[in-house]
This record gives C-alpha cells, sequence and structure tokens, in this order.
C-alpha cells in the first residue's frame, strides 16, 4: 500500500466520518467501564467478608473484574491504533491480505484489523 489515498478508495467520506463518531463512542464507552470497575478490582480485604467461602467468592469475583478490565485496556489500544491508521491514510484495510475491510464489519467493530475472511482463518 504505497498511495497514501488508498482509504478514500475504499471509504467515503461520510462513512469515514461515521466509523470515527464510533471509535469515539466505543472509546467513551469503555473508559466509563474502566472508572465504574475501578474500586471492584481493589485488593479484597479479608476482614471484610467473615466466612472463608465469601471471600473465596470475592477473590474469584474479582479475578474476573481484572481479566475484564484487561481486555477492555487492549480494546482501547487496539482503539488508538485505529485512529493512527485514521490519520495515515490506511484505515479500513485487512492487516494480513491488504484488502478493504466491509464497511458494515468496520461499523460492528470500528477497531477491527482484519476482514472476515482473514480473521475466520485467524480464529
Amino acid at each position: 500500500m504505497s498511495d497514501d489515498n488508498l482509504m478514500a478508495d475504499a471509504l467515503s467520506k461520510t462513512q469515514i466520518e461515521a466509523l470515527s463518531k464510533q471509535l469515539d463512542n466505543l472509546e467513551g464507552g469503555l473508559r466509563a467501564l474502566l472508572d465504574a470497575t475501578a474500586s471492584g478490582a481493589a485488593p479484597v480485604k479479608l476482614k471484610d467478608n467473615q466466612g472463608r467461602l465469601s471471600r473465596m467468592d470475592e477473590m474469584h469475583n474479582q479475578s474476573i473484574l481484572i481479566a475484564n478490565r484487561n481486555v477492555t485496556r487492549n480494546r482501547l489500544k487496539a482503539i488508538g491504533l485505529a485512529r493512527e491508521k485514521l490519520e495515515e491514510g490506511f484505515y479500513g484495510f485487512c492487516d494480513d491480505c491488504d484488502e478493504p475491510i466491509a464497511f458494515n464489519r468496520l461499523m460492528a467493530y470500528p477497531d477491527a484489523i482484519r476482514c472476515i475472511s482473514c480473521q475466520s482463518r485467524f480464529e
């Protein structure tokens, strides 16, 4: 992909604007989720729960929450990479085959890095 205007060939200006808003909305939602779950990720205090099973349940739930927060942080990184590609003019192209990613796929997953065919093979 040597042409700086490749993105214009695959996506219209209106589509690019819609996808940029999708990225904004997704990022805002993910940041709000991180904020809302911050207190639940704090270490479990042993004296807060009376029973051993209650502490174990709390620690198990916390480990799930922490794993979900890590997934959320990774998704935020992917959004940052999508924004970089948008600014550089390479947004909307598959990282594997260099073909355009379908607009509907990008609307559903604005941080997608693969077309549906390559993503299917990847999984």
